[in-house]
């Protein structure tokens, strides 16, 4: 921006100045308007005006009309020309950053993932989408542009169902007077239809449809905002400038939607994210404590003891580590090995609905007395349901049903509950299942004596404690061979 001045990089040109003024002085006028009062009224030198309306005219914002009678008039409605249209006809470039020109260039060839490039990206689209959408009649005829109201909303979209939920809002008068509608998309035409200003409605509803949500996306993953004009329910002239952002992951089938004020006070936004830190916090320490009290009960009820939650930790954790080495591919993280070898000693929750008579039988279980403990899996994934649930707590509730449900089933589809085979079973559980089997062959038992620490890898190598993948098994071999692990399988 600027280039004709060395230095003011960020700065219109005189000329556009200029530019921005003569369209809006044409519009206001609505007639054929002649050089010589263009330049009376807006002060611009004469000799200056047939420049600018020829950039305009390329552009065909602007038409001449000649003769006697000539001068300057718009060739569209003043609705139909964007400040963005009018700045694009005399400046060469409006990129903030020269890696966001369109070739994008970089001199580093660091573009792609580069954080600076990313934060100027943001920057950029939201200037742009800021310009795109005021219109020269907005300036000439302005609603009344006020701040009613602190307004901020988080919407989760579930993208595999269309369906919707409130995560946080500052704003529940209008929240709950929309939502009322049935899927997401039913609540983006009652909003956009209750609230909107009318010519914003159809590019927020492009911009947000549900259609929409999954295009243009780079690697799975998109981030984009856009501002709109949103109307007081008593005055459709008096409006608010809002901005729409939306979060979509593919992978995870999920969008999340944030609406808020554009001109929000700075310590507004502040707070609100402190505020969303701290429901975060609480949740997730909600939860962890849930865990907790679940490990004390299995300990009170002898169905494991305290330093066996800590080895089963321990185990899982290692496991996964070899896992992430070995297969990158896998794209394991250290938030999931922490998560997955923290909730790893609730697999056996459902136990505790089962007999202690028949855990602790001394001898051979009957087969109705095996089906009673076949069940024990579907009995602590439905205590799972029951765990404080929100946004920060979704993955946690997933590897807690999953290590729950399924860390009984077998690669080969020989397990139970539910039959599941090879890759089915979720990679939490199979971690699990295969931790499960060899502390359980290492422990004291009522029905078994404690095996070595090599005959219980022997075991599972073979296949005695059912079959599991052969990549697991091989990450399992590498990180039991490891001192700390046989110190601690031999204490």
């Amino acid at each position: 921006m600027g280039t004709d001045r060395e230095g003011d990089i960020m700065q219109l040109t005189n000329t556009t100045d200029y530019a921005i003024r003569i369209v809006c002085y044409l519009a206001s006028e609505n007639k054929v308007i002649t050089t010589a009062e263009l330049s009376r009224e807006l002060n611009i030198p004469a000799s200056y005006i047939p420049k600018i309306t020829k950039q305009l005219k390329e552009k065909e914002i602007v038409k001449a009309a000649e003769g006697s009678n000539g001068g300057y008039m718009l060739e569209k409605r003043p609705e139909e020309i964007s400040l963005m249209d009018v700045i694009n006809c005399t400046e060469s470039t409006m990129a903030i950053s020269r890696c966001l020109e369109k070739d994008g260039y970089c001199s580093r060839n660091y573009s792609d993932c580069c954080k600076v490039h990313k934060v100027l990206l943001g920057l950029q689209n939201t200037y742009n989408n800021r310009l795109e959408n005021v219109k020269i009649s907005d300036i000439i005829r302005p609603g009344k542009d006020e701040y009613f109201g602190r307004f901020y909303i988080i919407l989760k979209v579930d993208l595999a169902e269309n369906s919707y939920e409130c995560i946080y809002s500052h704003n529940r008068g209008i929240y709950d007077d929309v939502k009322t509608a049935g899927t997401y998309d039913d609540f983006l035409k009652v909003y956009c239809e209750k609230y909107v200003c009318e010519k914003d409605c159809e590019k927020l509803q492009e911009f947000l449809k549900s259609d929409s949500l999954t295009e243009h996306l780079k690697k799975g993953c998109s981030e984009e905002d856009i501002v709109y004009q949103r109307r007081s329910e008593k005055n459709s002239e008096t409006y608010v400038w809002m901005e729409v952002k939306r979060f979509v992951d593919e992978n995870e089938k999920t969008a999340v939607i944030t609406f808020h004020n554009a001109k929000v006070i700075p310590n507004t936004i502040v707070n609100m994210e402190r505020e969303l830190r701290q429901k975060a916090q609480d949740e997730t320490k909600q939860y962890w404590e849930m865990v907790s009290l679940l490990a004390a009960v299995l300990n009170h009820n002898n169905l494991i003891e305290t330093e066996h939650q800590d080895d089963i930790c321990f185990y899982t954790k290692q496991v996964y580590l070899q896992l992430q080495k070995n297969y990158p591919e896998y794209g394991i993280t250290e938030e999931e090995i922490e998560n997955v070898s923290h909730l790893s000693p609730i697999h056996d929750i459902g136990k505790i609905r089962v007999p202690i008579e028949i855990l602790n039988k001394n001898g051979k279980l009957t087969a109705d007395e095996m089906g009673i403990v076949k069940q024990h899996p579907l009995t602590g994934a439905e205590m799972t349901l029951r765990f404080p649930r929100g946004a920060t707590t979704e993955k946690l509730n997933k590897y807690s049903y999953e290590i729950c449900r399924y860390h009984h089933e077998r690669y080969d589809g020989s397990g139970y509950p539910d039959g599941l085979k090879g890759d089915e079973i979720p990679l939490c559980a199979q971690v699990v299942g295969l931790v499960d089997a060899y502390d359980a062959l290492v422990s004291v038992r009522p029905y078994k004596r404690k095996l070595k620490h090599e005959e219980a890898i022997r075991m599972i190598a073979n296949g005695e404690c059912g079959v599991f993948s052969k990549k697991l098994l091989q990450c399992f071999i590498a990180a039991a061979m490891q001192k700390e692990w046989i110190k601690k399988a031999d204490s």
